[in-house]
């Protein structure tokens, strides 16, 4: 067992097991935003890359000011260029051309990603940019690893190394197409649909109605909701189902806490005033619907009633 697994205790396989899956990664990137998603190539709208920017502002990351002088003025541009960077590096991981410079392109796009993206969400390990900064980083020191390079002369003998990278290589590409097409907000609807998905809501839209002055008929109490004062959230059991309540200024509204992108829980943000997916940056607005993707629809509503005596009741 141990001589069987030896070929795969190499640099070269650690390098391939990287290009394959940084680069890949790097690629849909980039065709996601080209492509896949008709929002974000857009100066504004909801996902928009204008949008993007104006949170980057917002949430006061190291490089705020940069990106307010520099991208706000010219969001598209802005985008196409982050696009193209994404789609350089995952040419240059795939084909093993110029590993070393692409790796390090992508270390730069990581890095600026982590100072703005993911500088608010916290815990830091819930962030998704350092592991690409680091993995990166990692490939930039080891470079191709000396296989699987596009024009390279053909190997004639045998190599147990060499195999054992193409293997580890064609299991990582599988495991990327197999997470591609488990894409439910991407990939699976451009392909059962052959197109785009739609455009999601305006920030504008309310999704839950304004509660009623009196309790719903067979409604439930939410335990500690009277004492919530403006601004404030409170989780709570919706008949088994995580979900959140909360008091903007006065006006109850409760929804499911799954975010509808990949269903993570959504925390409300009370200085921000909206709902923070930290899985993948998606936000949502005290009414629900979206503000930011990838999520394309707003969170689910639960009905909720004041009851004169100030109880807070749900019903599904």
């Amino acid at each position: 067992m141990t001589a069987a697994l030896a070929p795969y205790r190499s640099a070269a396989v650690a390098a391939v097991v990287l290009r394959i899956f940084l680069g890949g990664t790097m690629l849909y990137a980039a065709v996601d935003k080209a492509l896949l998603d008709p929002r974000f190539l857009q100066a504004s709208g909801v996902g928009s890359i204008g949008e993007t920017l104006n949170f980057f502002v917002t949430s006061g990351g190291p490089l705020a000011g940069i990106v307010e002088a520099v991208a706000l003025p010219q969001p598209v541009l802005i985008g196409a260029s982050m696009a193209f960077a994404q789609l350089l590096v995952g040419a240059s991981l795939l084909t093993g051309s110029w590993v070393r410079l692409g790796a390090l392109l992508g270390v730069g796009i990581s890095l600026t990603l982590a100072l703005t993206a993911s500088w608010g969400v916290s815990p830091y390990y819930y962030g998704n940019d350092l592991p690409y900064l680091v993995g990166l980083l990692a490939l930039a020191a080891l470079g191709d690893g000396g296989v699987l390079r596009l024009g390279a002369p053909a190997q004639r003998a045998y190599s147990p190394e060499r195999r054992a990278a193409i293997v580890s290589g064609t299991g990582v590409a599988a495991g990327i197409a197999a997470l591609l097409l488990l894409d439910r907000s991407r990939a699976i609807s451009a392909i059962t649909e052959g197109g785009t998905p739609s455009p999601s809501p305006t920030s504008g839209a309310s999704p839950t109605p304004t509660p009623s002055s009196s309790a719903p008929a067979g409604g439930t109490a939410i335990d500690g909701a009277s004492d919530l004062a403006d601004g404030q959230a409170l989780n709570f059991s919706a008949g088994g189902t995580d979900a959140v309540l909360i008091n903007d200024e006065g006006t109850y509204r409760a929804f499911e806490r799954a975010c509808t992108h990949q269903g993570t829980s959504v925390d409300w943000q009370a200085g921000s005033g909206d709902f923070l997916c930290s899985n993948h940056g998606a936000r949502f607005s005290a009414e629900g619907g979206v503000t930011m993707g990838p999520a394309n629809s707003p969170l689910r509503a639960i009905e909720v009633s004041v009851a004169a005596d100030g109880t807070v009741t749900y019903r599904r």
